[in-house]
Formats: structure tokens, sequence, C-alpha cells
């Protein structure tokens, strides 16, 4: 079998889009350093952050990336990072990717959907509270990394409410 070379690794600045909401999502980015963010912006100009990516995560907008059609969310690096974009051309050689990268892609979108599945039980059933701590099982590099802002808004609740809650946790 032969092997085939995924694409260099790309540096992003801090702030900058990789992807935004109503194009098309050409690739998925496997993070090796830094963490980037998907969010979507509600009619009221609120930010809802669906996904964090932080250093060995992937992240795309996969219904935009497999379907071609447009993305429902912005995709930004919220740190200096360094990412390879993964293309649809790199999926459809995966039978002439080695096994390891195979491997690896595999686990990196299981995890995603592992995570994802989570959240969203966790945003129909869980307190505030809950989601707070199921997020720092899920991230625990970004606790410090984050400002509270970030995480705020990937709990659903206001930087001051999860300030109340970070106090309440560590008085237990």
């Amino acid at each position: 079998m032969k092997s085939v070379k995924l694409s260099p690794l790309k540096t992003i600045s801090k702030g900058e889009m990789l992807l935004s909401q109503g194009e098309i999502a050409n690739y998925g980015y496997l993070v090796k350093k830094g963490c980037l963010k998907s969010y979507t912006i509600d009619a009221a100009g609120k930010e809802h952050i669906v996904q964090f990516a932080p250093e060995n995560w992937m992240i795309s907008d996969l219904d935009s990336f497999t379907n071609r059609v447009p993305s429902l969310v912005f995709i930004e690096a919220i740190e200096n990072s360094e990412y390879i974009p993964l293309s649809k051309s790199d999926f459809g050689a995966v039978n002439e990717l080695e096994k390891e990268a195979v491997v690896e892609i595999a686990n990196k979108y299981r995890n995603n959907l592992i995570a994802a599945n989570k959240r969203i039980i966790g945003l129909l059933s869980a307190t505030a509270e809950q989601r707070y701590l199921a997020f720092t099982d899920t991230y625990p590099t970004l606790i410090q990394r984050l400002p509270l802002k970030l995480i705020a808004s990937y709990i659903g609740v206001t930087p001051e409410y999860l300030s109340d809650i970070r106090r309440k946790i560590a008085k237990k």
C-alpha cells in the first residue's frame, strides 16, 4: 500500500477565521497546537459556542463538509494555533493512508461525536453547575486558558453566573 501524505501544518493567529457561516466547509481541521472554536450567532447578535478544539481535537461543520451545504457555524482561532487541514480528497484516499493516520482521524471524530452527544444531553437535562463540571471533564486543559466569557457561552450562562458557580464549587 502506498503512503499518502496529509496536508502540511499551517498556522493561524488568534482572532482569524477558518470558516464563516454560509460558506462551504472544504476542510476538517486537526489541531496540533492552540485552540479553535466553532460558534453561531443568533438573531439578537449573541454568540453561542458549539465546540472547542484544543490540541489533538478535530473541528469542522461536518454537514457542510460532507453534503456541500452552507455552514451553520463560524470557526475561529481563539489562540495562535497550528493545524492540519484535511480535505475531502484526504478522506477519499483513506485506503491509501497509513494505518496510524486512519486510526488517529477516526479516533478524533469519534471523540468529537461522543463529546457532542454528552453536550446535547447536558443542555437538555443538566443544571448549569453540572454543565460546567462536564466542560471541565471534556476540556481539562482549557479551564485556565480560556476567558470566562467563552466558557460561559459554551455552557449557556452569563460570565457572572459562571463566577458564582465556580465560587460555589470551590467552597465544597
